[in-house]
């Protein structure tokens, strides 16, 4: 079973992520050997002491080709969600904390455990740090996997808890079985269990924002829109008033990055939540065109409506393309032919381009003849 991406909402673009597959593919093409000798640089040798370089450098060198694609599908899936709630630069550090530290760990007891093993090498450890991690910060999201049954390929959608609890159940089960000869198993536990604790912590420390999906939260039984609702009701039942210049800041952060990152209906609901809690969250023209184009881009007709409004309330001055929008999609989607009538008459001896005339002409005839049927259309000062 192969993931190749995640529904988990992210803040940050995957630039580390791919660096580091980028590092894994070059690593491989330059110095892979059938056989190392298990004091190679690129590997983590067994009985020869402990040997740091062997720590940084034996996560970045798989034993074949299937090992490197299978490792860095892996990786592209969960240091996207890792890196999308850490940033580039905290996510680098976790991955190579956990690589470095499971490595060390590794060399120092597991020679005691396996004498007969010469050497491992590979990122599966540190990606297991990284499944671990996402299971803790976005467990009731949806993975897409695609999967290989019979030679027939098809693609399908699991939890990341289920699919953690998967992999890790079958590590456990792998070393209970096979004992020594689980060593890649063993491994897995060892990254898995250093990306859980990480996990945790840096949820308890706030530096990851998991809109109250993590696992702490769906364990607790109430999580998600319900909780936010809850914290929503204590803060106006104890009259919080005061907003700080730092809940302003965070909120545009948040704003600015779901328009970033194409998700305009989060952008949307920030944007909502924000004045609903009396947050001065400041817009300009070019903020509110810009959530227009994104919610349109994705079909979302309706609440693009009331956007579009207020830029006419607040920027009325060269806005004749958005109120010719605006027409259109009460005419077609909202079912208020008045209405588009009525924004359609306002631009009565505007200066139109030969193309927003025509369409204006267009909407206008339309607007018209369905008035004219008789539509009936409910006026109630709402979009």
């Amino acid at each position: 079973m192969f993931p190749y991406t995640c529904d988990a909402l992210l803040y940050h673009l995957p630039f580390a992520t791919g660096a580091l597959i980028a590092a894994n593919v070059v690593a491989f093409i330059a110095f892979y050997k059938p056989e190392f000798s298990n004091d190679s640089v690129w590997v983590l040798g067994y009985g020869i002491g402990l040997h740091p370089i062997q720590w940084l450098l034996s996560p970045f060198m798989h034993g074949g080709i299937e090992h490197l694609l299978g490792n860095m599908m892996f990786l592209w899936t969960f240091g996207l969600v890792t890196e999308g709630k850490l940033g580039w630069w905290r996510f680098l550090a976790v991955y190579l904390g956990i690589a470095v530290g499971q490595s060390a760990i590794e060399q120092a007891i597991f020679p005691l455990i396996a004498p007969d093993v010469p050497y491992t090498l590979g990122a599966s450890a540190a990606i297991f740090g990284l499944v671990a991690m996402a299971c803790i910060w976005a467990p009731i999201n949806q993975l897409s996997i695609f999967m290989l049954l019979m030679f027939r390929p098809f693609t399908f959608e699991v939890s990341v808890v289920a699919f953690a609890a998967f992999y890790v159940g079958l590590d456990l089960l792998f070393c209970f079985l096979l004992g020594q000869g689980a060593i890649g198993s063993a491994t897995h536990l060892t990254g898995a269990a250093m990306g859980a604790l990480l996990g945790v912590a840096l949820l308890k420390f706030g530096v990851v924002e998991c809109e109250d999906n993590d696992l702490l939260s769906v364990f607790s039984g109430v999580y998600g829109m319900e909780k936010t609702k809850q914290r929503e009701a204590a803060e106006t039942a104890a009259k919080v008033v005061e907003r700080t210049s730092d809940q302003t800041l965070e909120m545009r952060r948040r704003f600015d990055a779901y328009l970033k990152i194409g998700q305009p209906q989060e952008a949307l609901a920030t944007l909502q939540r924000a004045r609903h809690r009396s947050i001065r969250l400041e817009t300009d023209r070019s903020d509110l065109l810009a959530l227009i184009a994104g919610l349109q881009k994705e079909k979302l007709w309706a609440e693009s409506a009331p956007v579009m409004a207020e830029l006419l309330e607040r920027f009325p001055a060269g806005s004749e393309a958005v109120r010719i929008k605006l027409a259109q999609v009460c005419l077609i989607e909202l079912a208020k032919p008045g209405k588009a009538l009525e924004l359609i008459e306002a631009l009565e001896g505007a200066p139109l381009t030969p193309q927003l005339a025509a369409a204006r002409d267009k909407l206008q005839a339309v607007a018209k003849r369905k008035l004219g049927e008789g539509e009936l259309e409910v006026d109630d000062a709402a979009w």
